[in-house]
């Protein structure tokens, strides 16, 4: 009796592992955790990420006069945050070059000063080697404006670039 409790416990646990070994494969990859733009003085409350959804869905290949801000490399891989214009206002949004199929980019906003919210949005390679992001209205009021920086996953690695502007 003592031999088939042990074999079927034995059994329980060798399940249990693969099970809980399965998951893990299977989970998505880790981001990277967000950080607070610089602009966010010490000791203020960081405003929840409150919208995971891509804004107004403004394509940047609509935009004129496209440029890079600011990029990063993962591996092969560049992650840039790029601008354009559109009826006098200014836009933003997240590349990716040189990736995968199944690598993502994304875009980070904040709306700190305009209501504290914070915003993702992003997208993945599904076929060729590049990928970008919808694009989102830069905004200022005042003193506050949105700050933005581009994500990317590649490799098993995620880099983001500065925070901007």
């Amino acid at each position: 009796m003592g031999s088939l409790m042990l074999r079927t416990t034995t059994f329980r646990r060798i399940t249990m592992g693969v099970a809980v070994g399965t998951l893990l494969l299977l989970s998505p990859p880790p981001v990277e955790a967000a950080s607070p733009p610089p602009s966010v003085p010490a000791g203020a409350a960081v405003p929840a990420r409150i919208s995971l959804t891509c804004g107004t869905s403004v394509n940047p290949n609509t935009l004129s006069r496209p440029e890079t801000i600011t990029s990063t490399r993962i591996g092969r891989a560049t992650v840039s945050l790029r601008d354009g214009h559109r009826g006098g206002r200014i836009y933003l949004w997240a590349r990716i070059t040189g990736a995968r199929r199944g690598d993502t980019v994304r875009l980070d906003w904040t709306d700190f000063g305009l209501g504290g919210r914070r915003h993702q949005c992003s997208a993945t390679v599904h076929t060729g080697s590049d990928q970008h992001t919808v694009a989102a209205q830069y905004m200022q009021s005042g003193g506050d404006h949105r700050e933005f920086r581009a994500c990317g996953h590649h490799g098993g690695v995620t880099r983001c670039t500065r925070w901007m502007p």
